[in-house]
């Protein structure tokens, strides 16, 4: 069963392989920002209303990249948003949708919000990204708010404080960003 586990591991670290880990922005500590002691995994562990996907990244075996030394920004969603689709997404059979939803949230790099809305700014409008997953988010401001949409037309807004790892930032949430594929009834 361990070397089960390691292999799983070692998959999941290769799917992640050939994306670069490159700093994307400044770490500050703003007021919409919190630096954590430890990696991207602890800090996700021990954060309130992030259970659901703190448990659904080890479900699908990718809470160990988080330890690791790559930079990378978890596109949070709350408990609150991702419960249905987290617990739905449960099990063996059911761990590559779990995986590519996961992947959708993710982003190489660190990017905090204040190098999120410096980017908006500089371009003027919003900002798209890949996901490690290759499809793409957009970040836009409105008002105070960032907002993120995901290419197949959901949206959600960073809800609460971004936590600042050792290796990358946690943005929290209000929704799903990447909707789960239909899975085959039984």
């Amino acid at each position: 069963m361990i070397q089960m586990k390691s292999i799983a591991a070692a998959a999941a670290l290769a799917l992640f392989a050939p994306l670069t880990a490159c700093s994307q922005g400044e770490t500050t500590n703003e007021a919409t920002a919190a630096e954590v002691d430890g990696t991207l995994a602890s800090a996700i562990g021990d954060a309130p209303g992030l259970t659901t996907v703190s448990d659904s990244l080890s479900e699908a075996g990718l809470g160990e990249v988080f330890d690791g030394p790559g930079s990378y920004t978890l596109l949070a969603p709350v408990d609150d948003a991702f419960a249905p689709a987290g617990e739905a997404l449960t099990g063996e059979e059911n761990r590559a949708a779990l995986v590519a939803v996961l992947r959708g949230h993710i982003l190489p790099g660190h990017l905090t919000p204040e190098a999120i809305r410096k980017a908006i700014a500089d371009k003027n409008g919003p900002v798209t990204m890949t996901t490690l997953d290759d499809g793409e988010v957009t970040f836009a401001a409105e008002g105070d708010a960032i907002t993120v949409s995901g290419a197949d037309g959901s949206k959600a807004t960073i809800d609460g404080e971004a936590l600042i790892a050792s290796n990358g930032v946690v943005l929290p949430l209000d929704g799903l960003v990447k909707k789960a594929p239909p899975t085959p009834s039984t």
